[in-house]
């Protein structure tokens, strides 16, 4: 049975919950029948107590009644009122609905007869209720022993039926547990076992994408379970491809620079090469041969140049030979002779040369170049501030000028800020852009931590 990963999440606690509700209902169903038999055994005592209550107080009436003064009126008779008394107390108890429905019919008559006699007593001769107790008191003895049997076996019976719900609910009960602590704990077997194996076979998939050895800072994380070999295996995915997509940007920005290269080339140094091969193909003779080569020489030494200033740019050999800090003064120079750059003030720190390797300082020359090409592109100041320094155990380079400010879309469309961006990535540094300390203008930052220079 396959079933999707949300169902398999609630397929015990759904099963759990209809059990728990069935058993509910059932126990509910229990308490009603417990409930029926207990206003069973009410209904018999309240008869029961009616009954005896209606005899003890027909006795007492009797012998109230045989006290009573016979040669007086009874308004002056100091029983007479005990005499009403219970006389109304013997109506109350004898005509109650519970206990008439339980009299036979013929004392059901006999009793429904007396009623105006006894509700009335004040009326009536005390002699016609005597006589009528007499009559009476035998039928409701032996009522009572009737009733007094009846009661007793509801009272049986109700303990049976009570011990019988009782035992039955307590097995229902315990059985429907039991039931649901099997039943939950099997689904959670069963769903840990599905969902170890889905991640298993995910952990799996997710090696063949990122085999070899984990990359920095991503293989650090103790491995326990099926879960952290997967966070471990998609982490070092993530790297990876973050990994695979700086270096295509870089790329990318390679080729940008290979075309601004070759365009260069195609309008400068061909330009100039097909210019001489022009001069040499009109020499005549004479003394013009000599200002022509003298003026060719010039467009030679020229060439020259160009192809230096590109080899230049696509390797600087001074940063091989003599480190980041000769190569930045190098090309500073090269940069303020062109017409539009700004001045500019650098400062470096004596000991950063022997922090880097060659690698980082040629990602470090190609960052701060383009950062400051882009402030001179972009922010069009008269002013540029380079600093590259160590603070504690980072190494900060900064390029601040007091132009307008960068264009809004530069850090989303430019390919300038994307290569710095990526490259910076691949240093492990951070980037950051804020404004000038000058009352306008832009700050480029970027932080490189020095452990991870080494």
């Amino acid at each position: 049975m396959s079933l999707p990963f949300r169902y398999q999440f609630i397929l015990a606690p759904a099963l759990i919950v209809v059990l728990l509700a069935g058993l509910v209902g059932y126990t509910l169903l229990e308490l009603s029948r417990i409930n029926d038999e207990n206003e069973s055994r009410i209904y018999w005592e309240v008869v029961h107590d009616n009954i005896q209550s209606a005899i003890a107080t027909a006795n007492t009436l009797q012998k109230t009644i045989s006290s009573l003064s016979r040669g007086q009126a009874l308004e002056q008779d100091e029983q007479f009122f005990s005499y009403l008394e219970q006389s109304q107390r013997l109506a109350d108890n004898l005509f109650k609905p519970t206990l008439l429905e339980q009299l036979p019919a013929d004392l059901h008559s006999q009793v429904i007869e007396a009623k105006p006699l006894l509700l009335d007593a004040d009326q009536a001769q005390p002699a016609d209720i005597a006589a009528y107790l007499e009559q009476l008191l035998p039928e409701l003895a032996y009522q009572s022993r009737i009733i007094t049997a009846q009661r007793r076996s509801v009272y049986i019976d109700n303990h049976h039926s009570l011990i019988a719900i009782i035992s039955r609910l307590s097995t229902v009960l315990i059985t429907a547990l039991l039931v649901c602590i099997v039943i939950a704990s099997g689904l959670a077997a069963w769903g840990l076992i599905v969902v170890r194996k889905r991640f298993q076979q995910l952990s799996e998939h997710a090696q063949l994408a990122c085999p070899g050895k984990p990359l920095p800072g991503s293989g650090n994380k103790t491995v326990r379970d099926e879960l952290d070999e997967l966070e471990h295996c998609l982490t070092s995915m993530t790297e990876r491809l973050l990994n695979v997509v700086s270096v295509e940007n870089v790329l990318r920005g390679v080729e940008d620079e290979r075309r601004r290269i070759a365009m260069d080339m195609h309008d400068g140094v061909l330009a100039d090469l097909t210019s001489i091969n022009r001069q040499l193909d009109s020499l005549g003779s004479g003394d013009n041969i000599d200002t022509a080569l003298s003026g060719m020489r010039e467009d030679i030494d020229e060439i020259i140049r160009t192809l230096r200033r590109t080899i230049d740019d696509l390797h600087p050999q001074v940063l091989e030979i003599l480190g980041l800090d000769a190569a930045l003064r190098s090309w500073l120079e090269r940069q303020s002779s062109s017409a539009g750059f700004p001045h500019y003030h650098y400062e470096c720190e004596a000991d950063i040369d022997d922090l880097l390797d060659l690698d980082q300082k040629i990602n470090l020359f190609r960052i701060m170049t383009e950062a400051i090409t882009n402030a001179v592109k972009h922010a069009h100041g008269d002013r540029l501030e380079l600093v590259l320094r160590k603070v504690d155990q980072q190494l900060i380079l900064t390029v601040e000028d007091n132009g307008v400010g960068m264009p809004e879309d530069i850090n989303t469309s430019g390919h300038g800020y994307l290569n710095i961006n990526e490259r910076a990535h691949m240093l492990g540094a951070e980037v950051n852009w804020r404004n000038s300390r000058f009352a306008r203008g832009t700050c480029f930052e970027l932080i490189l931590p020095l452990d991870h220079a080494s």
